[in-house]
């Protein structure tokens, strides 16, 4: 069979579990729930998925070699072409205008949660980084990126396919300029600060949209503060929060131009009269700070996913604890510890619980006063919680007094 894309489509049937599943409205597809040789199916090649009756559940890209068999395009029968991309874009660029009315800097696309599974899109102003994830998604990326013009007009777009997880789908890295050019960084604005963005250098996709509206909560809360911002990239947290009116911020990172970018983004901002920046590996700045005796009004914590796969979780929940245990020690009494884990194999309540282990053992009363995650521009099929990733968390933290000493005639009491 010939889709009017020109691409040749088979046929997988799935057992009564994954139709179940996949009429709910999942979108993922596993190999172990196909009838049949799954090996002979093209690698990256478009399917229609039916049941055990024949009935048509989907149109899903494939790939044997992926645990996720094949992700889910479609619920209805419709070419996988550039206007089948048009529109999904389409799509998700009208919730973003009613999300950012008159803005122009967020993830515009995300993966599943906007139908494009394997696929990222971030925004900034009239360029554009995109990422796959997939093989499905890196054999259209050509016709993704036609889609993207027609729709945006950018005057660049650069792909940032550089991710690990590509291995998974037998894919190298890869990263460039794509379509129009680029010299130098893109500008942006977040919480009253302007951030240069270099989109071949920088991390991931450039810049970090999805941790804004934690960042605009812990603002409200730092005026003359003085803050420390660990792992702290172009200076997001700490630069708005110097915005906002802390008093000093210390920013803290361990790669020397990432560090150096926060610095120009502070001078460019007016700010860098309140800031001072530490070159360092986080764990040893926290200690070294520690012996130091420097305490803040707010800690804040946003590192990289420590846990990058199941397998790892018992280590990365150390690490986590490790990392928090230090910088509570570093808040004043009524201070705000502001801490994240981009980690999605850590659960919610994980994460809670190492917290807590972390600030008892400074002897400290947490008191929660924002919990958030991503931002609505990285929207989350209720039926997938696996792109529920970020978890975020401003507590206070207050001394504990202690309790009562003992009477000295306590020994033989039960």
């Amino acid at each position: 069979m010939i889709d009017p894309s020109g691409e040749a489509v088979n046929k997988i049937l799935v057992r009564s579990a994954g139709a179940a599943r996949l009429r709910r409205g999942h979108p993922w597809v596993f190999s172990n729930e196909v009838r049949g040789r799954v090996a002979d199916l093209e690698p990256g090649g478009i399917v229609e998925i039916e049941d055990g009756h024949g009935a048509y559940l989907g149109t899903a890209y494939v790939n044997p070699r992926s645990l996720i068999l094949g992700r889910v395009l479609s619920t209805s029968r419709e070419a996988i072409d550039q206007g089948f991309f048009r529109a999904r874009i389409r799509r998700a660029l009208e919730l973003r205008e009613r999300l950012f009315p008159g803005g122009s800097a967020y993830r515009l696309v995300y993966g599943e949660g906007d139908g494009l599974p394997g696929l990222v899109v971030d925004r900034y102003g009239d360029v554009l980084a995109v990422q796959a994830a997939t093989l499905g998604i890196d054999r259209r990326l050509q016709t993704i990126a036609d889609a993207l013009e027609e729709v945006l007009r950018p005057r660049a777009i650069v792909e940032r396919s550089d991710l690990p997880v590509r291995a998974l789908e037998g894919l190298e890295p890869r990263k460039g300029v794509i379509r129009g050019s680029l010299n130098g960084t893109v500008a942006i604005e977040e919480g009253g600060v302007r951030f240069e963005v270099d989109l071949l250098a920088g991390q991931k996709t450039g810049f970090y949209f999805d941790q804004r509206d934690n960042r605009a909560a812990l603002a409200r809360l730092a005026r003359g503060a003085e803050v420390l911002d660990v792992f702290c990239y172009l200076g997001a947290w700490g630069l708005t929060a110097a915005r906002a009116g802390a008093k000093h911020v210390t920013l803290v990172d361990a790669a020397p131009e990432a560090l150096a970018a926060a610095r120009r983004n502070a001078e460019g901002n007016d700010l860098a009269g309140s800031c001072e920046f530490l070159e360092a590996d986080a764990f040893e700045a926290l200690a070294a700070l520690d012996r130091a005796r420097r305490r803040f009004d707010v800690v804040v914590l946003d590192p990289p996913a420590f846990v990058k796969s199941r397998k790892r979780l018992s280590e990365g929940i150390r690490g986590y604890r490790d990392l928090n245990a230090r910088a509570v020690r570093l808040v004043r009494d009524g201070g705000l510890l502001a801490t994240s884990s981009c980690s999605y194999h850590l659960a919610p309540d994980l994460f809670d619980g190492l917290l807590a282990d972390a600030v008892g053992r400074s002897r400290r009363r947490a008191t929660v006063l924002h919990r958030g995650g991503q931002g609505p521009d990285h929207p989350v099929p209720l039926l997938l919680p696996e792109t529920a990733y970020l978890k975020c968390v401003i507590a206070r933290l207050d001394e504990v007094p202690p309790g009562p000493a003992p009477r000295a005639d306590a020994a033989g009491e039960e």
